[in-house]
């Protein structure tokens, strides 16, 4: 699978309407299984040392799907290849008491990954500004 034509250059005015965000080629499983997941977590791990000793920049991965579209399954199987020191996983439920007496972006901030850190938020940020304008949880 070449994932160049996903790849966003630096410094390039970005138009999201012209980026593709789907693969419409054919990939066996057992290719997946055996050989790309194995090559990218070896790749994940470099790049993951890098990013520590840098200690310059860090790493928000955001995981955003439908209930049991295997979130889960992906932290735990793709992303157990690399160092968890240098990990947090941050999975968003109903607000605590304590969440809820901030605004509703602040325990997205709190979880933020530091420098030369990979963090992994299991859901999106996004879905809590979106559930409470669908249900009406906010004023506009």
């Amino acid at each position: 699978m070449k994932t160049e034509k996903y790849l966003v250059k630096e410094k390039k005015k970005l138009n999201l309407y012209e980026v593709p965000t789907s693969y419409n080629g054919k990939l066996e499983k057992d290719e997946v299984k055996d050989t790309l997941i194995p090559a990218n977590i070896i790749k994940m791990r470099e790049y993951q040392e890098k990013l520590y000793a840098e200690n310059n920049q860090s790493l928000l991965i955001v995981l955003q799907a439908m209930d049991a579209a295997g979130k889960d399954s992906l932290i735990k199987n793709i992303m157990t290849g690399i160092n968890p020191q240098g990990t947090k996983v941050v999975s968003f439920k109903k607000p605590s008491e304590n969440e809820l007496d901030h605004d509703y972006l602040w325990r997205v901030a709190k979880d933020l990954p530091p420098r030369g850190e990979i963090g992994i938020f299991n859901r999106s940020h996004y879905e809590d500004v979106l559930v409470s304008r669908v249900h009406k949880l906010v004023l506009d």
